[in-house]
């Protein structure tokens, strides 16, 4: 068997983030994202799937259509976060136990947002013909497999509402550990679709025999990556997508699934937004240069155009030999290491915000996230600022 290493995923400098937005707009809800979505639908790669009584086209090809005009809309709305690899860290390490809270819109940092990490979040390995589903013909024999890092996310605040053909009402249903559910009307929540990199074979050498196309020249590793990187849409892919229900617990996360993901992406929220207590972000923004300003507008682009770029606060923030520890100790993983930046991992308390109502049980509960034991120097208090959002800055060694 071929193992393949993980995708490469180099992280951009934080102010690349419009510009790849703007490339995700162009390319979402275009035919060949269209066609892309429609062969994820029929592999079962969709979590949610909007339906409709009397759909004027096939059914798969109309929810690939709906699928991707709100993903454009969510894009096109999203507030620009970064996340620094200490930051990424410190979400996973914190995240190490799903939020004991219940899901909660309120803790969204912004109501639609996009957010790019420096390190993965976690990650999947699948057979190379199961990632390649309706590109080659099988080939016999041929037995190799991939692990494909999730590095993004973007959200929204969501009701089955928010989306008609026509005028005709939408079914949503979704996928759950007791099967496929319908979305009632109503229903409000967070629609969070996950990120991987472009370049899924990119681990692998590029001689490497995959199989054969449907004319029966062979396909190999590197081809496919050639043949990709003509495809518009920038440095992302879409991967995957999940429904939030305000007001529904978070489960123990099955590894490589998006219950990870999730976890991880809400504590990051968690971290971000945290009110009360240990002060864990600081926020820097860039703003986007005019003329990118002026080619946002005209491309209907509405949220902002700076980047946020989310700090670990200063007085949280790890040496940089024990970063560089855990960067090493990371190669091959699906998502970074934080052993020796977090030797001993932040941890959760489950706050009352109503004491009073507490015994009866009228009352609700909110997660403070509280340091554990953080080698490295104390430094000085955050900074805030705002729009690309990036993740922590390194101090600088001292001489």
């Amino acid at each position: 068997m071929t193992q393949a290493a993980p995708t490469r995923w180099v992280p951009p400098d934080p102010r690349q983030l419009p510009e790849w937005r703007a490339q995700l707009v162009d390319f979402t809800a275009s035919k060949p994202s269209n066609i892309t979505m429609r062969e994820a639908i029929r592999a079962g790669r969709c979590s949610i799937v909007p339906t409709m009584r009397n759909a004027p086209i096939a059914a798969d090809t109309l929810a690939a259509i709906l699928l991707n005009k709100a993903e454009r809309a969510r894009l096109e709305e999203a507030e620009l976060y970064y996340a620094t690899a200490d930051m990424t860290a410190l979400a996973l390490a914190a995240a190490a136990t799903p939020p004991r809270e219940r899901v909660s819109i309120g803790r969204l940092p912004a109501e639609s947002g996009l957010i790019v990490f420096g390190e993965p979040i976690g990650g999947y390995v699948e057979d190379v013909g199961a990632a390649l589903a309706g590109t080659l013909a099988a080939r016999p024999g041929v037995d190799a497999k991939v692990t494909t890092p999730i590095v993004a996310a973007s959200w929204t605040a969501w009701t089955p509402e928010d989306v008609n053909v026509e005028g005709q009402p939408v079914t949503w249903g979704h996928a759950t550990r007791d099967g496929y559910a319908a979305i009632p009307p109503g229903t409000r929540g967070i629609w969070v679709t996950f990120y991987s990199p472009r370049g899924l074979l990119s681990g692998l050498p590029p001689e490497t025999v995959l199989g054969t196309m449907r004319d029966g020249s062979v396909m190999t590793a590197g081809l496919i990556e050639a043949e990709r990187h003509k495809v518009p849409g920038g440095p992302l892919n879409w991967d995957n997508e999940v429904l939030l229900i305000e007001g529904v617990g978070f489960a123990p996360a099955r590894p490589d699934t998006t219950d990870v993901w999730t976890h991880n992406l809400y504590t990051a929220w968690q971290l971000m937004t945290a009110a009360g207590g240990t002060r864990w972000a600081e926020v820097e923004e860039i703003p986007r240069e005019r003329s990118g300003r002026k080619r946002d507008a005209r491309q209907g682009i509405t949220g902002p155009s700076a980047v946020r770029v989310v700090n670990v606060h200063t007085a949280q923030r790890p040496p940089r030999e024990a970063a560089a520890a855990d960067a090493a100790a990371s190669t091959g993983r699906r998502e970074p290491s934080w052993s020796c930046r977090w030797p001993v991992r932040p941890y959760r308390r489950s706050t009352c915000l109503n004491p009073g109502g507490h015994a009866a049980g009228d009352c609700q509960h909110e997660d403070r996230i509280v340091p554990g034991h953080i080698k490295g120097p104390q430094g000085a208090p955050l900074r805030t600022g705002s729009t690309v959002h990036l993740w922590d800055r390194q101090p600088q060694a001292e001489a």
